[in-house]
């Protein structure tokens, strides 16, 4: 709060008190009063007008400084009310009582919005560990009668699984640091179980894997790090030409390790680039293409950024897309 503000909202109060010292000061000039004893009146009513308006301003600057510093302080800003000090001065008590009743109304509200959400998450947990036991069913049914015309069946329980996981790892992406155990483990680990996972999808897209250097060790969420390039693989799957090319390449480089993820699909426009890892955008393959949801790539940038990786795209239309997993040697986990 600074000077110049304080006497601009005051500037009414000042100029009726200078107004009525003129109308003194011509009444006693009529009157014949001596010209100093008029200037003494004068000087001796401003002192003890400005005097209090000091105060005033010193007592506001202090207390709306404080809040301001405490305010910088605080992550949680909800609950400032409860950190600063009742003033002691009436505008103050009236600004104090109006803040502390609005942050408990504010803090209600979130904390039931929180029990909403958390009652949310833990319905859809529930409902995807329940829809788990009819899939897994399905896939044992299909495995003991093998035959040709069962692999698209197969193959679609396959994307049913991998939508109900997507489903899970969304609900739980808000409360990562409850559900993660960061290790030391090599890239091929995670790339050869993501892989597998999804082996029967690649061999229907007639895919060939290329794998180099991947024994470079990483310190993330295996769990994690593998759901992640499933999804890279499955988008590889779905914007592919023909037949599936896909290799994995790792390197060292400067404070940390890079994962390239390659495919020779239809690329991606170069209008959509910086707008893919947007939630719910689907671009122009996700229109053209294949149904859609918009929603892996914006998965896998949230749980990057949550573990303390870095996740970029470089693609050209009709040559490719590389997918580019950047570790950090140094991790710091839930950014």
């Amino acid at each position: 709060m600074n000077l110049t503000a304080f006497l601009k909202e005051k500037q009414l109060s000042v100029l009726f008190h200078l107004l009525s010292l003129f109308i003194i000061s011509c009444i006693l000039y009529l009157y014949n009063e001596n010209g100093s004893l008029v200037i003494v009146i004068n000087l001796i009513s401003l002192f003890f007008f400005f005097i209090p308006l000091g105060v005033e301003y010193y007592q506001l600057k202090n207390y709306y400084d404080e809040i301001k510093i405490i305010s910088k302080q605080i992550k949680e800003k909800t609950y400032i009310a409860d950190i600063i000090e009742e003033p002691h001065f009436f505008s103050g008590k009236l600004f104090y009582n109006f803040l502390k009743e609005a942050t408990k109304d504010m803090n209600d509200c979130i904390f039931s919005l929180k029990n909403s959400q958390r009652d949310y998450n833990d319905y859809i947990e529930l409902w995807v560990h329940e829809i788990k036991t009819p899939i897994t069913a399905l896939k044992l049914i299909l495995s003991n009668h093998k035959t040709t015309e069962n692999i698209p069946i197969q193959e679609e329980i396959l994307k049913i699984e991998g939508y109900v996981e997507q489903t899970l790892y969304f609900a739980r992406s808000s409360t990562l640091n409850q559900d993660y155990r960061i290790e030391t483990f090599t890239l091929e680990t995670v790339v050869d179980l993501a892989i597998k996972s999804l082996s029967l999808s690649i061999i229907r897209a007639n895919g060939n894997v290329h794998k180099d250097n991947l024994d470079l060790k990483v310190t993330s969420d295996s769990k994690w790090i593998v759901f992640i390039l499933k999804q890279l693989i499955d988008n590889a799957i779905k914007y592919r030409h023909n037949s599936l090319k896909i290799s994995f390449i790792a390197k060292k480089v400067e404070n940390g390790t890079l994962l390239l993820i390659s495919d020779n699909g239809i690329g991606i426009a170069a209008a959509d680039i910086e707008r893919i890892f947007n939630r719910g955008f689907t671009g122009t393959n996700g229109r053209n293409y294949v149904k859609s949801t918009g929603m892996g790539l914006y998965l896998c940038k949230t749980l990057s950024q949550k573990l303390g990786l870095q996740i970029g795209v470089d693609s050209q239309e009709n040559i490719g897309t590389t997918l580019k997993l950047y570790f950090p040697d140094k991790l710091r986990i839930f950014q």
